[in-house]
């Protein structure tokens, strides 16, 4: 049944981090122990505040499958650039948080930061991940988007977005990089778009 699933899945899990050198393995022996291991990980950006005055926070996601090689490419690119990480993550899912550490009151640091952030989420795609897990694109990410989609994707996308928010109420200036078809600043593309061309899409 699903309960012996449950245990057989688990017994491998404890074994294979055996086998890959964990120092400890804990297990919850009741709510009270459950509580406390999920307040250890609740309180991870906390605690890391301690060690570092600045940090930046990063949200990719990654195939779970990847997790090993890609947390051996942010230690390499760590390494590299002279810039701490902290790597806080959702194991089960892919979700990784990096914290990128950083003293912003010692000059080039927050730059250096910067670009091992931007390089961190290089990495999510290049494995088959994304630039975002769960927090979404807003303002921070918008340069980020073209890493992963061409220019056709992007005006599809807009179009899209223009023709359930023709007059750009909804998050204006958030998730396209730049200005593209409509909402982002007054006026429209210059010129017919390849997908109205083609008689796909219709700008409204």
């Amino acid at each position: 049944g699903p309960a012996a699933e449950v245990d057989a899945q688990f017994t491998d899990v404890k074994r294979l981090c055996r086998e890959h050198g964990a120092g400890e393995i804990r297990v919850a022996a009741d709510e009270a122990e459950r509580a406390l291991i999920w307040k250890g990980r609740k309180s991870a950006f906390a605690a890391v505040g301690r060690i570092s005055p600045d940090y930046i926070v990063q949200d990719g996601v990654i195939p779970r499958t990847a997790l090993p090689v890609v947390l051996r490419r942010i230690a390499e690119i760590s390494a590299q650039h002279g810039v701490r990480v902290a790597n806080v993550f959702h194991a089960g899912d892919g979700n990784l948080h990096p914290l990128v550490l950083f003293d912003d009151a010692v000059p080039g640091q927050a730059e250096r930061a910067e670009e091992v952030s931007g390089a961190i989420l290089d990495i999510c795609v290049a494995h088959g991940g994304s630039i975002t897990g769960e927090h979404g694109v807003g303002m921070d990410k918008v340069s980020y988007l073209p890493r992963m989609y061409s220019d056709d994707d992007l005006d599809t996308m807009q179009l899209l977005r223009c023709a359930f928010d023709p007059r750009g109420l909804a998050n204006p200036g958030k998730v396209f990089p730049t200005p593209r078809l409509c909402g982002e600043v007054p006026g429209r593309r210059r010129g017919v778009h390849p997908l109205q061309e083609a008689g796909i899409a219709e700008v409204f």
